[in-house]
């Protein structure tokens, strides 16, 4: 039984973190809020998390595994690489909005206090393989390369997450849908061309 009330308290605590991080940055969170938001003493905060740090550190790891769980379902999608790309990036920008603990990890990483490129090196690896699998197929154009539709995908998601911090409820990750079927025109070889 304490267990169980150990595993729900620390994931309030995470919780409560999350958004105060995504709203707050780092900085601007206290352990007190964090308390208050959770509804949970200093005392049971200080058992779980020895330091402000190890909290960040615990949101970040929850916010991986969120975004690890989308990739990981992209992956299954299978077909048109391209397509899965476009569909993946536009699926971890709905992440963004409407998780806390996504937006609150960019954001830790943004201001150095977990490790930075945590959250981009769950994805990144998926949308790069997409990517070559593309290349392959000769789906995408000659002249683009690779690697630059992956920065291309860095800077849209974290710019998502920028817009997001400031306004969680906004209409960025849909945005982000028109900008990537745009992206799409550009990069998609035609059909005579790849046939």
């Amino acid at each position: 039984m304490k267990q169980e009330r150990a595993v729900v308290t620390r994931g309030r605590l995470t919780r409560a973190a999350a958004g105060e991080f995504a709203r707050h940055g780092y900085a601007g969170t206290s352990l007190q809020g964090v308390c208050k938001e959770a509804d949970v003493s200093m005392g049971a905060l200080t058992f779980h998390f020895r330091a402000k740090s190890e909290l960040a550190e615990a949101v970040a790891e929850e916010g991986a595994a969120e975004t690890g769980a989308v990739v990981a379902e992209a992956g299954e999608r299978g077909g048109d690489p391209l397509a899965a790309m476009s569909g993946l990036a536009c699926d971890l920008a709905d992440l963004l909005a409407r998780s806390a603990t996504v937006r609150a990890t960019v954001r830790l990483e943004e201001e150095r206090v977990v490790a930075a490129g945590g959250w981009q090196a769950v994805w990144e690896p998926a949308v790069r393989a997409m990517l070559e699998s593309a290349r392959r197929r000769r789906d995408l154009t000659a002249e683009v390369e690779v690697e630059t539709v992956v920065q291309l995908a860095a800077h849209l998601l974290n710019g998502t997450a920028v817009a997001l911090h400031a306004r969680p409820d906004s209409g960025e990750s849909a945005a982000l849908a028109h900008i990537w079927a745009a992206v799409m025109r550009g990069i998609r070889a035609s059909a005579a061309v790849v046939r």
